[in-house]
């Protein structure tokens, strides 16, 4: 969501306690924030392209409502303030699942391996600890500037880049969170990397459930 729009979202969505639907109209909310009705239309024209709003017209005018990705946006937000003003580091909860099984193939991978070896000053196991995660709460974890993991091609194939934050599992082993480029994971995944075997060091099996805290 564009920054400028924010505190008209947020208007909405105490008026419409963000699961409702509002009626209301460009004039009125003009004159609740000030704007004029042009600003007004623009800004909700800019939010419904983007996925945050449905609108409806309707005999008092139109009726706003959030979609999903609107309320995980806001929830994102929340989450992200409620960290800085508790002075707490973000953790995220997830839960041990299954992979795709590719992990441990592109962990392996020479300049992969390499440049992990420079962040963490010891090569990664190969292989990735794969967690389901609320993907409001990944949106949260991921929102600090990543360490980049540059992509590279070789004789068959190009491979993309990867995004990593570095962090804690159960407040005793270094590793590093992972979103690559080219994922076929959905949004709820969020998959973990480290130099040991996080399943044998932390005695995790699927369904167990792992703290991430971001450094």
């Amino acid at each position: 969501m564009k920054e400028e729009n924010l505190g008209l979202a947020m208007l909405l969505a105490k008026q419409s306690s963000l699961r409702g639907k509002l009626a209301t109209s460009t004039s009125r909310l003009a004159e609740q924030t000030g704007f004029s009705q042009q600003s007004i239309s623009r800004k909700l024209r800019e939010m419904e392209t983007e996925g945050i709003i449905a609108r409806n017209a309707s005999a008092s005018g139109m009726e706003v409502s959030f979609t999903q990705k609107g309320r995980a946006e806001l929830e994102s937000l929340y989450l992200e303030l409620k960290e800085i003003f508790s002075g707490k580091k973000f953790v995220l909860t997830g839960k041990l699942v299954d992979g795709h099984g590719e992990g441990a193939y592109y962990t392996s991978l020479p300049e992969y391996n390499r440049q992990f070896k420079q962040l963490s000053g010891k090569e990664i196991f190969p292989g990735t600890l794969n967690l389901e995660v609320e993907p409001e709460q990944r949106e949260v974890f991921t929102s600090a500037a990543p360490t980049k993991i540059a992509g590279f091609t070789d004789k068959q194939r190009t491979f993309g880049g990867i995004d990593c934050w570095p962090c804690m599992l159960n407040g005793k082993v270094d590793a590093f969170a992972i979103i690559p480029h080219r994922t076929n994971h959905p949004k709820n995944i969020l998959e973990v990397v480290a130099r040991h075997n996080l399943r044998k060091k932390l005695s995790l099996k699927n369904g167990s459930i792992v703290e991430v805290e971001r450094k």
